[in-house]
Formats: C-alpha cells, structure tokens, sequence
C-alpha cells in the first residue's frame, strides 16, 4: 500500500489519545506515541515473567494502530503490520475512520481477544453433549 499522508500532529494526538482511553476502558493496555501511534496489548496474554520458554515464544497479543491521511484525505485508523525483518517501511491497513473510535476500539479488542483454550481430548461422551 503507498505511504500515507502526514497529518497535524495536534489531530494525531487527540486522536491517539482517545483511542487509547477507549483501549484501556476494555481493560487493554494502551501506551500513545508520536505522530498518533498507538501501541496496544492484552495484559492477560503476557507470558509470566518467570518463564522464559514463554516469553521466547509468545509475545503475547499485542498492535500497533497508526492515525494517518486516508482516503479522501481525512484523518483514519490502520493497522499497522512490519516485515520480519523490519528492513522494509510498514504495511498499513485501513481499520476506520478516525472519528469512530469506539469502531476503531471495538474491533482492536477483538482481535486482541483471548479465547478459551479447546479441550485437548474429548470423549465420545463429550462429543455426544455438544
């Protein structure tokens, strides 16, 4: 996708900032950097801090959500996804508008969302039931 506009930084930040107070309503952890990027994560998908096997493999759930110029020329929400190697500029993916921040919330929640684990084996019994 080609790079996208510059906004003020004054329409960025209020933004960002909303954004994020809507994030960490929905009990995510939301952190505003600059030029309206906002980091966001699920607390409870962090590995525990004392298991190293889990922090090396799993990351845990978290996004980066970027306001920039979007079509027309107004001010939206993008996902924000890099290469593994970070050698090359990010991809960005229209999320919504920026003056939706509950759609833009509601759908970064979502994805950000933990499921409950499925069962690891069930019996025919079980099966029989669902």
């Amino acid at each position: 996708m080609e790079t996208r506009g510059c906004l003020a930084t004054e329409t960025q930040t209020a933004a960002a900032g909303a954004l994020a107070a809507l994030l960490r309503e929905r009990g995510l952890i939301a952190a505003v950097q600059e030029r309206g990027v906002v980091m966001v994560s699920n607390p409870a998908a962090e590995p525990s801090a004392g298991d190293q096997a889990d922090r090396a493999l799993g990351p845990g759930l978290r996004q980066e959500v970027r306001c920039a110029r979007g079509p027309g020329g107004a001010a939206w929400w993008f996902w924000v996804w890099w290469d593994a190697t970070g050698q090359c500029p990010p991809e960005l993916e229209p999320l919504c508008p920026a003056d939706q921040p509950e759609t833009a919330a509601a759908r970064i929640a979502t994805v950000l969302a933990m499921s409950p684990a499925p069962p690891l084996a069930m019996s025919p019994a079980q099966r029989v039931r669902r």
